[in-house]
């Protein structure tokens, strides 16, 4: 049986950052953890035996400092499963259970799990709380939203999207999102903030978007299957060159990459056509069930303010990450509410979060939730968390469920400001496009080739069009 490893590369140059990056680009026998995006930033890449015995000589050749981040992963998988087991045998406290819900929020979940805790809560708290699906994946599991509002009080109110785990390995995201359904719903009656934030607002919640992946990531300790970040749409298959004089081979993979199959730049960059790629994007923009029934909810609502869940690197983004240094319009306010949300998040144990574009904090990619919210969806505030742990820390996806309430107690103190930012909106914000994007002189797209967009600060307002910073 295969054993797989992570590596913690360090990359020290541009020439080595470009090597890996091809490597992520171009080889699906490589998963990236953290991807390569600038010098001195880690990247962690989980990779089998007989790769890795391949792969450490040119990473030596290349003078890329490199070290063990995990020997085993199946082995801190099965250590990880007992855990949780020899916990579950032991009487917890009520802090975990807290409300007429029995509820653990200290553990990973079943997606049935989950259904069956947001049927019980809309059962239990009938004013303020429904249920619905809001779309069926390939595998048949629906698609569940928890509406949580106070149904009495009447008027147009502002909306709220949150959703979770659209990747399948990412299962602290879930959990922070089920989270914040637990504080909306049973602290309603003894916190002031949180009763006016469900009379005042429509909170659209998706705690699982991706169902079929992340009962998939589940089904195994194998770490092919546990560490599975797709979604389970059908194998496509490609054929692929095995040599001169040799008969093309042809090779089946199943599974698109969501948070690159949304409506922004598709397909222009960090995403693969490959089937069997990590990051493949689908055959078309919203191809998934998963990604078009998100689109179809934020179009048929008003929401104001769209919140998107990942792990991890501890980073809170704002759009657009298909491109550095490219923003909306609102950059001074989306950064400042942020700026502000990681203050409040950093106040509960100290945990350290970067701000910024994903562009700029990680690396570009297009055809992202978060910026389809913002560009296409005309939602004024679009924010993407990753949550615990850091780049340095060992465990990555393999967050302990020890790590699920802090992760989630003091990520909801960014949310409770988000929130605050949001209820405080002039009545006449309300979603509109963005300011038509044309360039002002006939030169732009010559101008904008030779690298004029960075170099002459009043290049973004005479061609926005060709800086690519109003689309």
């Amino acid at each position: 049986m295969r054993r797989y490893s992570v590596l913690r590369l360090q990359p020290k140059e541009q020439d080595q950052i470009d090597f890996l990056h091809n490597v992520y680009m171009n080889d699906v026998k490589f998963d990236f953890w953290k991807s390569p995006s600038e010098v001195g930033k880690e990247v962690h890449v989980m990779l089998p035996d007989d790769v890795e015995a391949k792969f450490l000589p040119l990473l030596d050749a290349r003078n890329i400092t490199h070290s063990v981040m995990i020997a085993d992963v199946k082995k801190v998988i099965e250590e990880q499963q007992q855990k949780r087991i020899k916990l579950r045998k032991q009487v917890r406290m009520r802090d975990w259970r807290e409300g007429k819900v029995q509820f653990n929020l200290a553990q990973y979940h079943s997606f049935a799990d989950v259904i069956n805790y947001l049927n019980a809560l809309a059962v239990t708290y009938p004013d303020r709380v429904s249920v619905q699906p809001i779309g069926t994946t390939h595998e048949g599991r629906q698609i569940p939203l928890i509406k949580i509002t106070n149904k009495r009080s009447v008027g147009q109110k502002r909306g709220i999207w949150v959703d979770g785990g659209i990747h399948a390995r990412e299962w602290v995201s879930p959990s922070t999102v089920l989270y914040f359904i637990h504080q909306l719903v049973t602290q309603y009656d003894r916190d002031a903030q949180i009763r006016g934030f469900v009379d005042s607002l429509e909170w659209y919640i998706v705690p699982l978007l991706n169902p079929d992946g992340y009962e998939y990531s589940r089904s195994s300790n194998d770490p092919e299957i546990r560490l599975w970040r797709k979604n389970r749409s059908p194998a496509k298959c490609i054929q692929q060159s095995s040599g001169l004089f040799q008969p093309p081979t042809t090779t089946c993979c199943q599974g698109v990459d969501l948070n690159r199959n949304f409506d922004w730049f598709f397909g222009q960059v960090g995403s693969s056509t490959d089937p069997c790629s990590e990051i493949y994007q689908g055959e078309f923009a919203f191809s998934e069930p998963e990604t078009s029934a998100v689109r179809d909810f934020v179009q048929r609502h008003r929401i104001s303010t769209f919140l998107t869940f990942h792990s991890y690197s501890q980073i809170l983004m704002y759009p657009f990450g298909h491109q550095v240094r490219t923003y909306s319009n609102d950059l001074n306010d989306l950064r400042s509410t942020a700026l502000l949300a990681s203050q409040a998040l950093r106040s509960v144990y100290n945990t350290q979060y970067k701000v910024g574009t994903g562009a700029d904090t990680l690396y570009p990619a297009s055809g992202g939730s978060e910026d389809w919210a913002k560009g296409k969806a005309h939602v004024k505030y679009s924010f993407l968390f990753e949550l615990r742990p850091e780049e340095q820390v060992w465990d990555g996806f393999l967050l302990a469920e020890n790590q699920i309430l802090p992760t989630a107690r003091e990520t909801w103190e960014a949310v409770k400001v988000i929130a605050q930012q949001t209820l405080s909106l002039p009545s006449n914000v309300a979603r509109s496009p963005l300011k038509r994007c044309i360039d002002h002189d006939s030169l732009c797209g010559s101008w904008a080739q030779g690298g004029a967009c960075e170099s002459w600060p009043e290049m973004r307002q005479r061609c926005p069009r060709s800086c690519k910073v109003c689309t």
